[in-house]
């Protein structure tokens, strides 16, 4: 019989040995004869605890690298909890942890029905956990009240079995963007609205994986630097390594100007005082302001300030002869209208199609991306609609509702 202790001893060791081991270097490390050696190795890996490659004649053994569940279950949109038999929380992911306003460490090993959690587990939800689920798990549909207000709900109960054994079950909860009931009228007294959340929630999965990448490269060259014995090709790796931690550092500095608010909270702003603040953090030096929108207000969350501020940068930087910007709005069948012109040189035709994608302007900084990814959680959607060579302008089109014009 496979005694417990011994496989975790050769899981320990396969852990320091990240190069792989074969059967005969286990058993000299751990001092075991090479038969038994052989037989908890092959434990292990039909297991899944570890993994072979062959390497000529010879087996390597390594410790198989497993990807951490709650990374994945993180980057969803939908809310995640996994509870066992007794309803006792093992994990919740972000989106629950923000729309219920809890730390995942004041609930996790708490009986789910005595934390704010309660309402997801009505007794419809009880009774199919109590049951005997297929593999494809139930569905169920019905509302939740959090807070002051209720959501339509829909809830995927699927059966699950922890490593130790036991069964639990994994709640997945997609609410819907309608609300069913709202006590509070008026969108300057909503909660959060879920679409804006996950929007803002996709942006930051984006930027996590971008930053991890980046932080990937970084320590390759790291690694070639190391192994070099060429002083130039050393300095050569050294520029290049420099370059890709300052792009992570110029990358997460406009990344936190955008994403500064978690969840984000949307609320009546006066235009010209969005417009005021971008001019205050740009320096126009000789280009003109000029501007018609007084009395109108937005709804939206602070990152709206940022859009006006990128273009105000990327006129100054780009435009190179600009001398003077102008926004102006008015109210049209589908909404309402915000132009911002400048008379710099404008946007080539061929960089339109690609202006608002990930990796486009000025080193690859993603402004004019995360401008469109801003709007659209609230509600809104820009284009660029100037003439090359007599100055960019951009259209924002802000919906009825999120927006109004005051008398005056």
């Amino acid at each position: 019989m496979v005694e417990r202790g011994d496989t975790d001893r050769i899981k320990e060791l396969l852990g320091q040995h990240r190069n792989g081991l074969t059967i005969d270097e286990v058993s000299r490390h751990l001092g075991i004869n090479r038969s038994t050696a052989s037989k908890y190795l092959n434990l292990l890996v039909s297991s899944g605890a570890a993994t072979i490659r062959k390497l000529g004649p010879a087996k390597l053994f390594y410790l198989k690298e497993r990807v951490p569940v709650n990374q994945l279950l993180n980057c969803t949109y939908d809310g995640i909890i996994i509870v066992d038999g007794k309803y006792g929380i093992h994990y919740i992911n972000d989106v629950i942890s923000t729309l219920f306003g809890i730390g995942k460490e004041s609930v996790i090993g708490s009986v789910a029905l005595q934390t704010p959690l309660a309402p997801l587990f009505d007794p419809e939800t009880q009774q199919f956990m109590g049951e005997s689920l297929t593999r494809e798990g139930h569905e169920t549909r019905g509302t939740v009240r959090i807070g002051e207000k209720t959501f339509s709900i829909r809830k995927c109960i699927i059966p699950v079995q922890f490593e130790s054994g036991s069964t639990g079950y994994c709640l997945i909860c997609h609410f819907d963007q309608g609300q069913v009931e709202q006590k509070a009228s008026g969108l300057e007294k909503a909660l959060p609205d879920m679409a804006l959340y996950t929007q803002y929630y996709q942006l930051d999965a984006l930027i996590r994986r971008y930053a991890k990448n980046q932080v990937t490269i970084a320590l390759d060259i790291l690694k070639r630097m190391e192994e070099t014995r060429d002083p130039a090709r050393f300095r050569e790796l050294s520029g290049e390594q420099e370059e890709v931690l300052k792009a992570i550092l110029v990358h997460l500095r406009i990344f936190d100007e955008f994403l500064e608010e978690t969840p984000p909270r949307q609320e009546w702003v006066p235009l010209e005082e969005v417009t005021g603040n971008a001019l205050s953090l740009v320096r126009l030096s000789h280009v003109r302001f000029f501007s018609d929108i007084r009395g109108i207000e937005i709804f939206a969350d602070r990152s709206f300030c940022r859009v006006f501020q990128t273009l105000l940068e990327n006129s100054v930087v780009h435009g190179k002869k600009v001398t003077s910007v102008r926004v102006t709005a008015q109210e049209t069948k589908e909404g309402l209208s915000i132009v911002y012109e400048d008379d710099g040189t404008g946007i080539p035709d061929s960089e339109k199609p690609s202006l608002f994608e990930w990796g486009h302007g000025l080193n690859r900084a993603h402004s004019l991306f995360l401008s469109r990814q801003v709007l659209a959680a609230n509600g809104m959607s820009i284009k660029e609609t100037g003439i090359f060579n007599r100055g960019a302008r951009f259209e924002i089109l802000v919906p009825p509702g999120r927006y109004r014009v005051s008398r005056e």
